[in-house]
């Protein structure tokens, strides 16, 4: 199986953080300015463990 094929049966990164926002908004009786604040958190941290592999990768690639 390729992995092409096993990330279409995956969720993408940012179906994940929309499940993982709503759980924890669900835990405050799921008031809407928690969900904003618990997905844009979650995808801060997203973004940013991308970046630091990226990073890592380039700077891996360029020795």
């Amino acid at each position: 199986m390729k992995s092409t094929e096993v990330r279409k049966n995956r969720p993408s990164l940012y179906e994940t953080a929309l499940c993982l926002a709503i759980a924890k908004a669900r835990q405050d009786e799921f008031r809407w300015e928690r969900f904003i604040d618990n997905l844009s958190q979650i995808c801060d941290t997203l973004a940013y463990q991308v970046a630091a592999k990226d990073s890592a990768t380039s700077k891996r690639s360029d020795s």
